[in-house]
């Protein structure tokens, strides 16, 4: 993983335009992309991708992540915050806050909020890209997976 990207490291190239030596990443979602990233940056996010056993303790813990506790005015900054937090759990925050406010908003007939819906997609790219590529699943089957997997939780 870089930053939010699932991502497979293509070359290390030597001393890229000067500048020392760099990744070469190919993200998994996005064949158009290529990312250059410094090899001795300090500021490199790099991590892991989570492990089987991972995405089913992720999964366990889903029932108990709160929605976050905001407004109008602060929900932009609510949902970066948590979006940049490098975080699951924080992922997981934003699709179930976006989700409730848009049924309460849909339940009233009013239409649902931009942020929501923008933030919503965000998050959900970013969890379920990563949980589909452990799981060999496609985001929509990974997605299906998740909400069959809390439901019968939650049963």
């Amino acid at each position: 993983m870089y930053r939010r990207n699932v991502c497979k490291i293509c070359d290390i190239i030597q001393n890229f335009r000067g500048n020392g030596d760099y990744y070469k990443l190919a993200p998994c979602y996005d064949s158009s992309l290529i990312i250059h990233a410094p090899v001795n940056s300090p500021k490199l996010t790099f991590r892991p991708l989570l492990t089987k056993a991972e995405i089913d303790n992720l999964v366990k813990k889903i029932p108990a992540i709160e929605c976050a506790d905001t407004n109008e005015r602060t929900l932009e900054n609510t949902y970066k915050v948590l979006f940049n937090s490098e975080n699951h759990e924080s992922l997981i925050c934003i699709i179930k806050t976006a989700y409730v406010r848009g049924e309460a908003k849909s339940r009233k007939g009013q239409k649902r909020c931009e942020k929501d819906k923008i933030y919503f997609q965000k998050a959900e790219k970013a969890l379920y890209g990563e949980l589909a590529i452990v799981l060999g699943k496609s985001i929509d089957d990974t997605r299906s997976y998740i909400i069959e997997h809390v439901a019968a939780l939650s049963a």
